[in-house]
């Protein structure tokens, strides 16, 4: 009776282990060990291919060991020292996830330790190999530069700690770690650094400002140069008119009487409409010299009559 009961019990010790999952977004491998139903042959630690997500025999005491490969956001919070001793802190947020191919799945799990059961979380891999990587570019970028460099080329240096972040993890964990979106930002100065960067922000609104009043009283005196310019232009303008006019009229002195002609019926029912007909004299400089009125000749003599011509007197 003993040996039967024996039996049974070791075939459902062996059934209930004889099964592992492996869930959604991991992957894994076989894992050989040994106990005392293998006479402790000694296991022969990962065998096989690189497993997907589902459920796998695994025998009495084979394990499987999993590589987590979801896609998972981080933000690092770094302190960063410039080139004269000033520190500062940013924020770094990064997108990546564990490369799912076999090969990176068989360096993980021959290089890295389960640190969540029998899986290597996205947590050791953002340690390992993501962490280092963000420090190591920040202060390659960061330290030749001044504080105030850094405050006056914030989004350069936020763009080229972005840049050589990415160049580390292409050139070093190429087929280990993909990065999909790295951001910045926060940048956190000391209290006298801030303090000291809202006077200099004060200081430039009011010098911008000050620049703007001054190009506005120049643009005022411009404007008025140029329409005292016009003016005098149009003045000479009016004068060479009036000389071309006056020449005009020298040489022609009877168009002024014409003229003054044809504008008498005009300038009478204007003067009758306003109740004044008087009319002042012209300025000598238009005043028209008449011409000499032609000599004046003798009447031809009357003949006398002759004697024999006269009647005879009664």
């Amino acid at each position: 009776m003993r040996t039967p009961l024996i039996t049974a019990a070791v075939a459902a010790l062996a059934l209930g282990c004889a099964s592992q999952d492996i869930p959604q977004a991991y992957k894994g491998r076989m894992f050989d060990r040994t106990g005392p139903l293998a006479f402790f042959a000694g296991g022969k630690g990962f065998t096989g291919p690189v497993l997907g997500p589902g459920s796998y025999f695994t025998g009495t005491y084979d394990e499987i060991r999993t590589v987590d490969c979801s896609m998972v956001t981080r933000r690092e919070e770094l302190s960063a020292l410039t080139k004269d001793g000033v520190q500062f802190g940013l924020n770094i947020y990064v997108r990546f996830a564990a490369d799912c191919s076999d090969r990176s799945i068989t360096i993980l799990l021959s290089t890295l330790t389960p640190d969540s059961g029998d899986a290597i979380s996205s947590g050791k891999v953002y340690e390992t190999f993501v962490r280092p990587a963000v420090g190591e570019a920040v202060r390659e970028v960061v330290s030749p530069f001044r504080a105030n460099e850094i405050n006056d080329k914030r989004e350069e240096i936020l763009a080229l700690i972005r840049k050589r972040f990415v160049e580390i993890m292409t050139a070093r964990e190429k087929q280990i770690v993909v990065v999909y979106e790295v951001n910045l930002s926060n940048l956190d100065f000391p209290d006298a650094m801030d303090a000291a960067n809202t006077d200099r922000a004060v200081q430039s609104i009011l010098r911008d400002k000050d620049i703007a009043e001054r190009e506005r009283v120049q643009a005022e005196s411009d404007t008025m140069a140029m329409r005292r310019q016009l003016a005098e232009r149009e003045g000479e303008m009016e004068a060479a008119k009036i000389d071309k006019i006056g020449e005009a009229l020298r040489r022609s002195p009877e168009y002024l009487q014409f003229d003054l002609q044809q504008k008498m019926p005009e300038i009478y029912k204007l003067a009758g409409v306003y109740g004044n007909l008087v009319l002042a004299a012209p300025a000598p400089s238009i005043v028209v010299t008449p011409r000499p009125p032609a000599p004046r000749t003798a009447p031809p003599p009357t003949p006398t009559p002759h004697k024999e011509d006269r009647p005879p007197t009664p």
